[in-house]
């Protein structure tokens, strides 16, 4: 009596499984992404340069006047950009850390800014209205 053993393989199954050791090459090939800029869109570029550069002390790194500004804010790339082909407004919430905010807070309560006090949060708004929570150190949401 003779007895054969007959091994099916899908040739589909291959496909992927030769698919998977592709990716996992492709992953270990792959560099980490890096954020270069978070890009603020504004119609009131003077107004919104001077709150971020004079007021929280970002570094300007470039800038053409009324255009654009590129800045680092506390370890953050970011560019302000004046709205001119229809782009809109940007919102966000920024958070920002800072150790003896109590000379800042003074300056955003003369400016006429409303200054509040949630938590850990001292709230404000950019001149666009742009949500800032300054805390003295970072947050961790649990």
């Amino acid at each position: 009596m003779q007895i054969s053993m007959i091994s099916l393989i899908n040739s589909a199954d291959e496909a992927v499984h030769e698919d998977i050791l592709e990716t996992d090459r492709h992953d270990q090939d792959m560099a980490a992404p890096s954020c270069y800029s978070v890009t603020i869109f504004t119609q009131r570029w003077k107004e919104v340069r001077d709150f971020y550069v004079n007021l929280l002390s970002a570094n300007v790194v470039s800038e053409r006047t009324d255009r654009y500004c590129e800045m680092e804010l506390g370890g953050i790339p970011m560019t302000l950009r004046q709205c001119e082909y229809g782009e809109m407004v940007s919102y966000f919430h920024l958070y920002i850390s800072m150790k003896g905010r109590a000379a800042v807070l003074q300056e955003l309560r003369q400016r006429g800014i409303i200054v509040t006090s949630v938590g850990p949060y001292t709230n404000f708004r950019d001149p666009e209205g742009r949500v800032i929570k300054l805390s003295e150190e970072k947050m961790v949401v649990a």
